[in-house]
């Protein structure tokens, strides 16, 4: 929680004057202590929040049995109005607070962003490699994640309804890396030469002119 308040403490001053600051996160960021954080930095939120969530407003409930779109004070941080979201997936029901006073459907839209950034994340560090970077400086990590960020991009423009992500991400590389693709290819073949040797084969490998 400390080091997202730092990070969000660090987001230039130019970021926070050109555009609308809005922090979106989910249930283990619901601590008084993080809201507080964020209302000293003068962001705007829209946060998780767990079912069981106690609230002095519109009475000594939980957070499940307020209606969607009505405006709660949570028991412990009461120094804000907010405004309470709900959404239903499937068999589950969650709830969101935004720190202005909005209508329910808008908080929920913006709740729902951060299932997409999360999805992005998630992808990103176990299919390509946003986790695998051994780098010392700060340019060099800025340059890997912008990295991650194309390949992720690429991919899912290549994307169709029949392909996984993994392979959206093989028809990228074919489409926007083609030599790499092909060093790839010639060094699994030069890896099985002696075998071919064994048994009467010689490759060589060219470019045709084009």
């Amino acid at each position: 929680m400390r080091l997202a308040l730092e990070l969000l403490a660090a987001i230039p001053a130019e970021v926070r004057r050109r555009f609308e600051t809005w922090v979106l996160a989910d249930s283990g960021f619901e601590s008084a202590a993080f809201l507080q954080g964020m209302r000293d930095l003068g962001l705007e939120f829209v946060v998780g929040v767990r079912s069981t969530r106690r609230t002095d407003h519109p009475g000594h409930v939980k957070v499940a049995d307020c209606e969607h779109g009505s405006w709660i004070h949570l028991a412990n941080w009461p120094w804000e109005t907010l405004t309470l979201a709900r959404v239903d997936r499937g068999e589950r029901t969650f709830f969101s607070i935004a720190s202005q006073l909005l209508q329910g459907d808008t908080v929920a839209l913006e709740g729902r962003r951060r299932w997409a950034i999360e999805s992005f994340f998630k992808e990103a560090k176990h299919g390509f490699g946003l986790n695998w970077f051994a780098l010392r400086t700060a340019q060099g990590l800025d340059r890997w994640v912008l990295l991650v960020f194309a390949a992720f991009t690429l991919s899912m423009l290549c994307r169709a309804d029949t392909l996984s992500l993994e392979q959206a991400a093989e028809v990228a590389a074919r489409v926007a890396l083609p030599l790499l693709v092909v060093q790839r290819l010639a060094t699994q073949v030069w890896q099985e030469e002696e075998f071919l040797r064994q048994h009467g084969y010689s490759l060589t490998l060219s470019r045709c002119k084009t």
